[in-house]
């Protein structure tokens, strides 16, 4: 068997990878954030738990990043318990997401939303507990920190398991209670079904270990990929259903046109790709009957010649019964995911 030290290799180096993959999927979605802070995307009080999460994950890798490669004599208690609050607060927070989702699929309902509330406090509740008692002590010898007393861990990380596996099944089952044929159905289902795959796979063996307790650098082993894989998929779910949902706003240019006057979702009730809107004027409409249509303008002069400025090419297409209620349902969906 790998000695201790061998192991705590090991363990730097994987950090560093996950933290890799974490500073790579922070940097590389900023522009969702740009768009909520530009009036692009409207502003849901949801964005700023989601952006909580990022936030804190980045402190964690941020602090590893610099405990782990420091060579000169620093508090290591003190990194150690920045390190595991900032940590665990982002697994908590990223589970919030979770709390959110589940409570918006099932329509707000008072006991739903007060059972998960008081799950996820406990969850917090274990986590705090467990960060006050992290001790790490510096080694001279080694030039680095060694971290002691892994095992007390167990019991938090234990509870971290239950209580997504219990959020998760509550969301789940409102997914299923509310089975369509629509495509953010679909969407709701696979993503529910991911997020719990995804939650057995990093949390099983984060669990596992502690309990075996081999040593502290084993204990510590899937702690961080935990953290990272735990945060980047609650917040890509949450990214992904919150573009889908809600409406974007393109800026005016300097030619005085706007990308689009009617704001559209990136699909159709059937999951459908819609045609890209193409520059144009502003159009006023006036709404007499609560009639769905699909409209496309394109200027003209694309297709025969240049024609006098404003004149444009029209085509409505009506939906059947079937698309019509699915885009009823799609729409009630959306208004109780706006959360």
């Amino acid at each position: 068997m790998a000695s201790e030290l061998e192991v705590y290799v090991h363990l730097v180096k994987i950090v560093h990878v996950f933290n890799g993959v974490y500073l790579w999927e922070f940097f590389s979605t900023l522009d969702f954030e740009w768009e909520v802070f530009t009036g692009r995307r409207p502003w849901k009080w949801s964005f700023a738990v989601y952006l909580t999460a990022r936030l804190l994950a980045l402190a964690s890798v941020t602090l590893t990043f610099v405990g782990f490669n420091l060579t000169t004599e620093f508090d290591c208690n003190a990194w150690f318990r920045c390190v595991l609050v900032s940590s665990w607060f982002a697994v908590a927070i990223a589970s919030f997401l979770l709390v959110l989702r589940g409570v918006a699929i099932w329509g707000r309902d008072k006991l739903i939303t007060a059972v998960t509330v008081l799950i996820w406090s406990a969850n917090v509740t274990v986590a705090f507990y467990s960060a006050t008692r992290a001790h790490a002590v510096w080694v001279p010898v080694a030039q680095t920190c060694a971290i002691t007393g892994t095992n007390s861990f167990r019991w938090s990380v234990l509870v971290n398991l239950i209580v997504d596996l219990s959020l998760l099944c509550i969301m789940f089952l409102g997914v299923l209670h509310k089975k369509n044929a629509t495509y953010l159905w679909r969407m709701l289902y696979l993503q529910g079904i991911f997020w719990i795959l995804t939650a057995i796979t990093t949390e099983v063996p984060a669990v596992i270990l502690p309990f075996m307790n081999m040593n502290d650098a084993w204990n510590l082993m899937f702690q961080v990929p935990h953290m990272v894989l735990m945060v980047i998929m609650s917040t890509r779910l949450y990214r992904d259903l919150f573009q889908y949902i809600t409406k974007y706003a393109p800026q005016p240019d300097n030619s005085g046109y706007i990308l689009s006057t009617v704001h559209l979702s990136d699909h159709d009730p059937l999951g459908r790709r819609r045609a890209n809107v193409w520059p144009q004027q502003n159009v006023q409409v006036a709404v007499h009957k609560t009639v769905e249509y699909d409209v496309d303008l394109r200027r003209l002069d694309e297709e025969r010649g240049r024609l006098p400025l404003g004149e444009f090419k029209q085509t409505i297409s009506m939906r059947s019964q079937v698309e019509m209620e699915l885009h009823t349902t799609e729409l009630q969906m959306k208004k109780d995911l706006q959360i």
